[in-house]
């Protein structure tokens, strides 16, 4: 399932939310794109006696390489599709996209903040903790 819905549903969540060109139409035929590239792979695609409905042009040796290879299938096909079709449909002004694409949206900074309500020095201990901890039961 990962593979058929997720792969191109963040392909379309990151052009949408990174760049501000994509449309909706672009979003929607990409989505359907993803997911049909996706079938497509496994109607075409062999593992483990799974898959292959459209009749077989290739058999993976397990079926995590196939769900593996139906994902970038997918995901490649929402991605370059919601590229096109947007880039081919007219755009939302500047205004609208505010808050919704990160290049558009004011960021707030820390400046004046206790260390700890700060989410960078917090990163940084949390991260130094976990390879302590790692190296400690290793």
């Amino acid at each position: 399932m990962f593979s058929f819905v997720n792969a191109p549903l963040f392909g379309t969540f990151l052009l949408g939310m990174f760049w501000k060109r994509a449309t909706g139409h672009g979003a929607f035929f990409g989505l359907l794109s993803g997911t049909l590239a996706a079938a497509m792979t496994h109607g075409l695609t062999l593992a483990e006696g799974k898959g292959g409905w459209l009749g077989p042009l290739h058999e993976f040796p397990s079926s995590m390489a196939q769900n593996f290879w139906i994902a970038i299938t997918a995901w490649t096909t929402c991605f370059l599709v919601t590229i096109v079709v947007s880039l081919a449909t007219k755009p939302r002004p500047e205004r609208e996209l505010v808050g919704l694409v990160y290049s558009l949206t004011p960021l707030k900074h820390d400046e004046g903040v206790s260390w700890y309500k700060r989410p960078a020095p917090l990163a940084i201990l949390v991260g130094l903790l976990a390879l302590a901890l790692n190296l400690w039961f290793a």
